[in-house]
């Protein structure tokens, strides 16, 4: 366990990258026996990564895939429920009519157990995407297809529910839950929450990669923690492993991206408990630059600059 105080000395003094470099070897050593216990459990053919909004599902099972491979696997390939996404025109709506973005038929489930039958038997399919600023799904010229002996890792916010791979024997399936658990003292013991962690990287890819207005992502977390009590927390106790996605230095990697969203909200808001909760949590650590996190981080996934393909 780190403190805030340990965390900024390392800003301070220069040896913040060597803390760098210990957080995420340590996330790959993790990912590596999550894949060794895939490879472990004879019949596997699909692996299901689920977790909350920003979790870093997207990142984590791009490295599961390369950690398969490293053991041997002929090819595993990565499919995302968010390119299944029904758009607008057919999202369900919650009780006020809005729609609600977490239920799970937001996801095609339909054509998404048909895509993932055809490639259990070797026949290609199409590759479709999801247009986040049209919400709308549409369908790129490139054709997947998985090998004999191949794996699909599937991830989503709802890749555990058993609707959407359903007749697909289980002993196929190998699940994994991702959560980022914040492994630092911040102040007298205090540690954020996953809830905090997973709202600052959410608040920053929102606007980095939606161009959501910052008040808008405050103004819709409550109902984004609402749908992950419906529908992702009651199928984690069916995880067969659990992935702790945090990173002890992302609140200092963070805090440039997010301290400037955190005021405007507060300008355009008010001063709304969550808003000021994340601004006095950021105030505890100092900021480090972009530039020193890893091109594969999973914070890459937040604030852009991956070297992996999303």
């Amino acid at each position: 366990m780190m403190t805030a105080e340990e965390l900024n000395a390392a800003i301070d003094d220069g040896t913040i990258d060597e803390t760098i470099r210990v957080a995420e070897a340590k996330q790959v050593k993790e990912l590596s026996k999550i894949a060794d216990e895939i490879c472990e459990r004879r019949g596997v053919r699909l692996v299901l990564v689920t977790g909350a909004s920003a979790a870093g599902k997207t990142t984590t099972a791009k490295r599961i895939c390369t950690q398969l491979r490293v053991n041997g696997v002929p090819a595993a390939l990565h499919l995302s429920t968010d390119d299944y996404f029904v758009g607008d025109k057919l999202n369900p709506r919650d009780e006020n009519g809005e729609l609600d973005y977490e239920h799970v038929e937001c996801v095609d489930i339909r054509r998404l157990a048909i895509d993932i039958n055809a490639l259990m038997r070797g026949e290609p399919i199409p590759r479709r995407r999801f247009d986040f600023a049209a919400h709308e799904p549409f369908y790129t010229d490139e054709f997947l297809a998985l090998p004999k002996d191949g794996f699909i890792v599937l991830e989503g916010i709802h890749a555990l529910n058993p609707r959407l791979t359903e007749g697909i024997d289980d002993a196929l399936k190998f699940r994994v839950f991702i959560e980022p658990q914040p492994e630092i003292d911040v102040f007298g013991g205090f540690r954020p929450t996953p809830a905090d962690a997973r709202f600052l990287r959410r608040l920053v890819r929102d606007n980095q990669f939606r161009k959501l207005n910052p008040a808008e992502t405050v103004r819709l977390w409550p109902k984004v923690l609402a749908g992950e009590a419906k529908w992702i927390d009651p199928f984690r106790k069916h995880a067969d492993a659990a992935f702790n996605s945090y990173l002890v230095y992302e609140l200092a990697a963070l805090k440039p991206f997010a301290g400037g969203l955190l005021e405007r909200c507060r300008r355009e808001l008010g001063e709304t408990r969550l808003v000021l909760n994340m601004i006095s949590l950021l105030k505890l650590v100092n900021p480090i630059s972009p530039e020193v996190i890893p091109g594969d981080s999973i914070l890459r996934e937040t604030i852009g600059g991956s070297q992996l393909e999303y």
